[in-house]
This record gives structure tokens, sequence and C-alpha cells, in this order.
């Protein structure tokens, strides 16, 4: 049943996003609710979708994962999207694959990589073009990165349109 989340909803979600272990008491003070009230907001968020999960945030370059690039897939002719299980598999299937999308455009996917070296990149990067079905991909190096967000900002607005 879709409502708008109101006020406090959007505070316990902007406390979650900046501290994921929070606890429902810390959460209770901060939006002057009860512990067992922010515990039933908090159930229902994560029962209605609105949190999708937890986890922790690690940090790439501490655990050897310097090396960022974007690449962007074309599937040849006859296999875009309709026939594209498989190849869509075997890329999700690689450990150093942080995201992937379906993309508008002259290309089909465009997949976020990370890996500890660029030999790394370079082995992932033949993988994925040895897959049956695709005809080339481009990537970009990222040389740094400024702004990476784990989450997608709360605001305060109450007409925005989430939905619960």
């Amino acid at each position: 049943m879709p409502s708008g989340l109101d006020r406090i909803d959007r505070r316990i979600l902007r406390l979650l996003t900046e501290d994921g272990r929070m606890s429902h008491a810390a959460i209770a003070k901060e939006v002057g609710l009860s512990g067992p009230a922010v515990h039933d907001r908090v159930r229902k968020l994560e029962q209605n979708g609105v949190i999708a999960g937890y986890t922790a945030v690690l940090d790439p370059h501490q655990l050897n994962r310097d090396y960022v690039a974007f690449t962007l897939v074309t599937l040849s002719e006859g296999n875009e999207f309709a026939h594209d299980e498989e190849i869509v598999a075997r890329i999700c299937d690689e450990p150093d694959v942080l995201e992937f999308h379906r993309v508008a455009g002259q290309d089909c996917y465009l997949i976020k990589i990370r890996t500890a070296t660029s030999k790394d990149l370079e082995l992932l990067l033949r993988r994925i073009r040895s897959i049956r079905g695709v005809a080339r991909s481009r990537t970009t190096i990222v040389l740094s990165t400024e702004l990476e967000k784990p989450s997608i900002p709360v605001s305060d607005e109450e007409s925005e349109p989430l939905s619960v």
C-alpha cells in the first residue's frame, strides 16, 4: 500500500545511512520517539523495501582494489537484451564487477570494475570480450575519485515521490 514517508521516517533513514549500527534507543532520542516505536518504524521500512539491507562500507584501498574502471559493452546483432541472460550472468559472476547496468544508446551495458592491478583489469576485460555474443567493449580507467556515495541521500521534503 503506497504512502509517503513522513518527517520521522526520513530522519530515521538519514540516521541509519550515517550509522547503520545505530541502536533503536539512540535513534529514538534523536527523533523524539520511544525505542519500541522506532523499532516498529524500522521494521516497516524494511518490510516495505525502503531499507533494502545493511552492509559494511569497505575501503577499497585498504583491501588492495585501487584500479577502478567503467566499461561499456556492446553485444553483437541479435543478442541485445532479449537473449542476454547468459552474458549478464557471466559478467555479474566476476568478483571484481561491482555494478552492472543495462543502458540505452550505442552500447548495451555499463559496468563498474575494481581490481588490484592493471593486469587483473586486463584479464577481466579479456574474459568479458571472449563471451559469445559480446561484440566489443570500451573502457575508461579512473584516475581519481572525488565522490562515491554508498547510498542515496534522503531529503527533508515529504513531497518527494518516496513510497512505502
